[in-house]
């Protein structure tokens, strides 16, 4: 397996692995935004990771622009989606590509890390919930909303509404 930065020539499988991963009720919308993601100049990912496999897309993740309304003086990003394909789930693959994506991040300096997920499974790479730092909309798991600090001490100070990219703004996905 190797893990690289996507090309374009990767967005056809990208978007089919997350259709495919995130099936008949998700699947459409999740492609949607990766789709939207990719073809916005504005508000491109800044990192877009895939894992491969004999050349074949098995893993992709996005790490997108955030900002957090009143904190001026720290920047962040959102980590969504991650997709790994079924044949390739509970072998590291995702661990590797959020692992890695961080690594990234943390290069462009950012303070922070968010992520609406399965609290199970990203707190075991260090996320957390119960900061301040709001969702674009009320969630019904508030515990699936966590952050990674990057920078230490900078969350536990951050109180506001989180503003992200618009594709990734959409009711649907929260």
């Amino acid at each position: 397996m190797i893990i690289k930065a996507s090309t374009d020539e990767d967005a056809a499988a990208i978007i089919e692995l997350h259709k495919q991963v995130f099936g008949e009720t998700e699947g459409e919308s999740v492609a949607r935004l990766v789709a939207d993601l990719f073809q916005n100049e504005t508000a491109r990912p800044l990192i877009s990771l895939v894992a491969t496999d004999e050349g074949l897309v098995v893993g992709h993740i996005l790490f997108s622009p955030a900002t957090i309304e009143g904190a001026l003086n720290c920047s962040g990003v959102i980590l969504a989606p991650l997709a790994v394909g079924e044949a390739y789930q509970k072998s590291g693959i995702g661990t590797a590509l959020i692992r890695e994506g961080i690594e990234s991040v943390r290069k462009l300096q950012a303070d922070y890390v968010l992520v609406l997920g399965d609290p199970n499974y990203y707190q075991r790479v260090g996320f957390r919930a119960g900061h301040g730092i709001a969702p674009p909309y009320q969630i019904d798991y508030p515990e699936a909303w966590m952050v990674l600090e990057l920078n230490p001490g900078t969350v536990s100070t951050i109180k506001g509404k989180v503003r992200c990219a618009e594709a990734l703004c959409r009711r649907e996905l929260w």
